[in-house]
């Protein structure tokens, strides 16, 4: 196994309300079988992320030399080999990814990302994703000016548009309690779902009990565990899968299979990946649920040459199909 130092940088700053992403730097896992390759990447996001650079590095030389076992890995970094082991074992296979997952179509659907810089970027964004043919916009709130930005996106969002709203549960209860009842009068059936309106199941639970909106649950369920409690209760109809932060693609597919069997939605979503691990996450997606609006279309952030061709056509990613 090889560990190489990558670096990508955004063209912009993305902002959230937890943290501004300007650029995105780890390590590559290159497994070498002979003739055959398959490649992984993690790259620590702060606000995200339970490891440093530092630390993924470490952990993955302590694996390399078989000094810790794969469960004692952080998620991210389990994420990242088994990313590169699936990879060469389609390589070994004569196959692509996707191939190797059991097929699907090169493409996925996917929605824009409106970060939360400002209510002027809010809407050249807006109209800028519209004229390449995107119809799902994610926007990103948890600002002192989230109200105006509401009043703005009842505006300009068109009838056979779709927004999904995504605060990164920093909300308070009493908040997204008003916030979400004007929310549902403003927009009607534009709103398609809010992601982790709040931080915690209890309060999720209190809140979808008093304004019927459709709730995703992306941070709050990171298990198959969390998925069973999120079920059990009702409290959502769809679950945001970040391969990257749970483990890579076999915690994937249990989770997202679960999901299915109990008529809950599943979304993959980019942790604004390289072209490694997006690639991957798209060939996953493609094969898990075909029909549904991904969170994969963040290659048009980067400056990087890899990335262009994942950039968003007419609301779709065309990845690339192959095996390494």
């Amino acid at each position: 196994m090889r560990i190489e130092k990558i670096r990508y940088e955004l063209t912009k700053p993305v902002i959230t309300s937890k943290a501004q992403v300007s650029s995105r730097v780890g390590w590559a896992v290159v497994m070498d079988e002979g003739e055959f390759t398959g490649c992984g990447e993690i790259l620590p996001l702060e606000g995200w992320s339970s490891v440093t650079i530092e630390e993924a590095y470490s952990q993955l030389v302590s694996y390399k030399h078989s000094e810790i076992a794969m469960s004692e890995l952080s998620n991210e970094v389990q994420s990242a080999i088994n990313l590169a082991i699936w990879n060469l074992e389609a390589s070994k296979n004569d196959e692509t990814l996707l191939e190797h997952l059991g097929g699907g179509s090169d493409c996925v659907k996917v929605n824009a990302l409106l970060d939360g810089s400002s209510q002027r970027n809010l809407r050249s964004g807006l109209e800028s994703y519209r004229l390449s043919g995107l119809s799902v916009f994610k926007v990103k709130l948890g600002f002192r000016d989230d109200q105006e930005r509401l009043q703005l996106l009842s505006e300009i969002v068109q009838e056979d548009e779709r927004i999904r709203l995504d605060p990164n549960g920093s909300w308070s209860l009493q908040y997204a309690v008003t916030f979400l009842d004007r929310a549902r009068k403003l927009l009607g059936d534009r709103l398609e779902y809010v992601e982790d309106p709040v931080a915690n199941f209890e309060d999720l639970k209190k809140l979808r009990s008093i304004v019927p909106v459709p709730i995703a649950a992306d941070e709050l369920c990171n298990s198959i565990n969390d998925l069973k409690a999120f079920i059990s209760e009702n409290l959502g109809e769809y679950i945001v899968i970040k391969p990257s932060l749970i483990g890579g693609i076999d915690q994937t597919l249990e989770i997202s299979s679960y999901a299915e069997e109990n008529n809950i939605q599943t979304v993959i979503s980019s942790t604004y990946d390289g072209p490694i691990a997006l690639q991957g996450w798209c060939a996953v997606a493609a094969n898990v649920a075909p029909e549904v609006t991904h969170g994969l279309g963040t290659a048009d952030l980067f400056s990087d040459a890899q990335m262009r061709k994942m950039v968003p056509k007419a609301g779709k990613v065309y990845f690339n199909l192959t095996s390494d």
